[in-house]
């Protein structure tokens, strides 16, 4: 269970670093909290990378759903994409065969997406924009709440809401496109 804890304790470093313990907001993000957050993502991705590599991906069977999901936020907050998109498939079949969970899969997929310029899949990700946060465009806007259903994920108005009381800012009705990473 040595693993369980490691991965446990990370995922509490991340939540940590962000301004949240135990699934609460505990306090605002500060300057310096943001400016320490590339470092710590870092540190936390390097540590996640060496555990893949010696005992592949963390699954809910070898060290449970938490640390599994640990696991997940600490490749959500990652700065390498190129090791995300590496690592989609096998995830995305794992999560297929219930052996990891979808919901942190479902934001790791979004991040992806829309850093390759694409339209998300499960509207997880949001912009900074003029004050307001404005979500990133998606696929099949229509479908979008069953799909977060399949994904374990709220609907879009509660996490909208979410959204607002986490920020502190008002969720926009704009909808912003995905820059492709040769036009930024």
């Amino acid at each position: 269970m040595a693993l369980r804890d490691h991965l446990i304790k990370m995922g509490e470093d991340d939540q940590a670093a962000r301004g949240f313990a135990h699934g609460k907001q505990t306090s605002a993000m500060t300057q310096e909290m943001i400016h320490q957050l590339p470092a710590i993502d870092t540190r936390l991705t390097l540590e996640l990378k060496e555990i893949v590599n010696e005992k592949g991906w963390p699954t809910i069977a070898l060290v449970g759903i938490d640390a599994s999901n640990a696991a997940m936020l600490i490749l959500t907050h990652t700065s390498d994409h190129a090791w995300q998109r590496q690592l989609l498939p096998q995830l995305q079949e794992l999560a297929d065969t219930n052996k990891i969970d979808l919901s942190p899969l479902a934001l790791v997929i979004d991040k992806e997406l829309v850093a390759e310029g694409k339209l998300q899949r499960y509207g997880s990700q949001f912009k900074f924009i003029n004050g307001e946060i404005a979500m990133y465009t998606v696929e099949n806007p229509a479908t979008l709440d069953q799909r977060r259903a399949k994904a374990l994920l709220p609907p879009m108005d509660v996490y909208r809401d979410t959204m607002a009381q986490i920020y502190h800012l008002k969720v926009s009705d704009t909808v912003v496109m995905a820059v492709p990473p040769t036009q930024k």
